[in-house]
């Protein structure tokens, strides 16, 4: 008999037909039937004889609602991928979007297969978006079978007479705050469970909303109210839909896609989109939104529509920063503490040099808005000189590229510069990182050796910068939190390097006539260099005091009760210019020392040995008055607990 024979006529009755002993489909209940669910029965019908014929009516048993592109998410999205891969057009191999293991996420595998489809149909430019011309073409391609999608998919429904066994608000969703402009923001939401019964399809939501501290109209806050069901859009109005006339309420109906599987539960929501303008008299106004009425149909055809009897949720329209919590947090780049540690900058004698480092400090845009910065601002400090005399020219980079570069003007020791116009966004969530360089002048024009120089950050250069939200609006002072400030930095023609190496802290034991005594000895290695000519290190060291030639390595000693210390200075390796009262630094040549200090406790101590300053120069006795103290901060022992007995 043939597929035709047994639709002929007008449907008007449904007998039992069965094929190889399998039944197809059972008499409907008594009742008048609607040209949709006729048209379902008999799409329906005619899959189940496909599959029984070994067959398959289509590629899919899916229609397609929405535009879908690259960031895409959902149902849709996996349906999509299903198609591609049984038409031939594979989305991946394996894994993610290989067949049998399609997503539901729309990236650039989905979008190359899908481009290869569009090329093979001619739908031009092949460009991997699902729109409406490739959405009528693939849905042309489809037919809704029985079984329904899945998720929220469209299609029949399964099972008989269904019903909703429960109703709960979403918990999470409450208090919320609808920024200006900002789109789809959830407000409200029910967690929908269906009965064992039947799949539901949900066909419309009545809304009510009421005034809270609000005095103006709901379109004077709301541009858009859409309906979601398991973070799909099943349903949109515009706000003024929403008016004194039908006291804020209306019926938002729901698209084919809106189903809710039988024995799971869903999660249907209301959000609403802010207008473009709030005036600053409705920031901070309040509204509720009831789920009024829900309405469904079920397997058997029948609508019911309910209250689903829960409470109110209240939420507020605010200005777009308020609702974004946009923050700009400063901070300095704990990466690169070698440009922001004071150390010594090896400068030419006669030419300048170029891009020295001096501040590297990160931006981070905390909150849900996207930030514009147009001028960054920051205070320059010397010592020895003019910053006009002695910086030629500063550069401002950002994630490594140059982005601007200013002059200083100001004869004076301390300058505050602004790169401006700069067009900068950092999107909501990261964190981008920026140094400051200076180009300096050499030690023959203006500078002079242990010259310095520092940038930072502080509250007031914070505050000055041109800060944005994506909406426009600047910034506040509140907003803007953090600060980097960088340490002095001392310009040389020639000096000396110091590298840390190890620091080591052990507890031995001396006996004199008293009795045994606690004993530590502690041990600092680094490695020095000289550029640009061989220099000396004075090779005595002393505790504490101010510096002054001829202490050579200077120490401090940190304890909680007295002790005696006795200290030496030794080098890795012989020099045969090293003196009685030097050691020699070769140029470019690495020489590592070792500062040795053993301490006796008088009385119950507490000890820890840091080291201070390095006494250096060029002369060969003890006269020497150069004072290395840059980037000594990790240069100390553990701590010792040393108890006389």
């Amino acid at each position: 008999m043939s597929i035709k024979k047994i639709f002929a006529g007008t449907l008007a009755a449904v007998t039992i037909f069965s094929f190889a002993g399998a039944s197809l489909f059972s008499p409907a209940p008594a009742k008048a039937a609607t040209a949709e669910e006729l048209q379902a029965q008999v799409a329906a019908l005619l899959a189940q004889i496909a599959a029984l014929q070994g067959g398959s009516s289509s590629s899919c048993a899916y229609t397609f609602t929405t535009d879908l592109t690259i960031g895409s998410n959902g149902e849709a999205v996996k349906q999509l991928q299903m198609f591609l891969n049984k038409k031939g057009f594979t989305v991946a191999a394996s894994g993610a979007g290989s067949a049998g293991m399609e997503s539901t996420y729309f990236g650039g595998l989905t979008q190359a297969a899908l481009a290869k489809y569009q090329a093979s149909v001619g739908i031009s430019p092949a460009a991997g978006y699902f729109g409406p011309v490739t959405r009528a073409k693939v849905n042309a391609e489809c037919t809704t079978t029985g079984g329904g999608g899945t998720g929220t998919g469209s299609g029949t429904l399964e099972g008989g007479a269904g019903s909703v066994d429960e109703y709960d608000l979403i918990s999470g969703l409450n208090n919320e705050e609808v920024g200006e402009d900002e789109s789809d923001v959830e407000v409200a939401g029910l967690e929908i469970e269906v009965d064992d019964g039947s799949d539901l399809r949900f066909t419309a939501v009545r809304l009510v909303f009421d005034e809270g501290t609000a005095t103006s109209d709901f379109e004077d806050y709301a541009d858009e109210v859409s309906i979601w069901l398991d973070g799909e859009e099943v349903g949109r109005v515009d706000g003024d839909e929403f008016n004194d006339d039908n006291d804020w309420t209306k019926t938002v109906s729901l698209d084919d896609s809106a189903i809710i599987k039988a024995g799971e539960i869903g999660e249907m929501t209301v959000a609403v989109s802010g207008i473009s303008n709030l005036d600053s008299n409705d920031q901070g106004d309040t509204w509720t939104v009831d789920f009024r009425q829900v309405r469904f149909t079920d397997a058997d055809g029948a609508t019911i529509s309910e209250d689903p009897n829960t409470a109110t949720r209240t939420f507020s329209f605010e200005s777009f920063a308020t609702a974004a919590n946009a923050e700009m947090k400063i901070a300095l780049n704990e990466s690169d503490d070698d440009i922001n540690e004071s150390r010594v900058i090896d400068i030419d004698d006669n030419d300048e040099t170029d891009n020295v480092e001096i501040l590297s400090f990160t931006v981070e845009a905390e909150g849900d808005s996207d930030l514009m910065i147009d001028d960054i601002a920051a205070l320059y400090t010397a010592v020895g000189f003019n910053l006009n005399d002695g910086v030629t020219g500063t550069s401002l980079w950002m994630d490594g590229d140059e982005i601007a570069t200013e002059n200083i003007t100001t004869a004076a020791t301390t300058s505050t510069v602004t790169f401006d116009d700069l067009g900068l966004e950092i999107g909501a969530g990261e964190t981008a990182e920026f140094v400051i360089s200076v180009d300096l002048e050499s030690t023959a024009s203006i500078l002079v050796d242990g010259d310095t120089i520092m940038a930072e950050i502080g509250s007031t250069q914070r505050n000055a910068w041109d800060v944005e939200d994506e909406s426009g609006e600047d910034l506040a002072n509140g907003d803007r939190t953090g600060t980097a400030v960088g340490e002095a930095h001392a310009v040389y023609d020639d000096g000396i390097m110091v590298e840390f190496v190890s620091a080591t802290a052990v507890e031995t034991f001396t006996a004199d006539d008293a009795g045994e005594k606690d004993q530590g000895t502690f041990e600092i290695k680094f490695k020095a260099t000289a550029f640009d000519a061989d220099a000396r290190i004075d090779r005595s060291c002393e505790e504490g005091g101010s510096d002054a030639a001829g202490q050579g390595v200077e120490y401090t000693i940190t304890n909680s009760g007295s002790n005696t210390t006795v200290c030496t200075l030794t080098a890795a390796n012989t020099d045969s210019e090293d003196t009685a009262n030097t050691f020699e630094l070769d140029e470019d040549v690495a020489r590592t020392f070792t500062l040795t200090v053993v301490a006796t406790a008088t009385s119950t101590a507490f000890a820890e040995v840091a080291l201070e300053s390095i006494n250096w120069g060029t002369a060969t006795n003890d006269t020497n008055a150069n004072y290395y103290t840059f980037n000594l901060d990790e240069f100390k022992t553990s701590a010792l607990n040393l108890a006389a007995l």
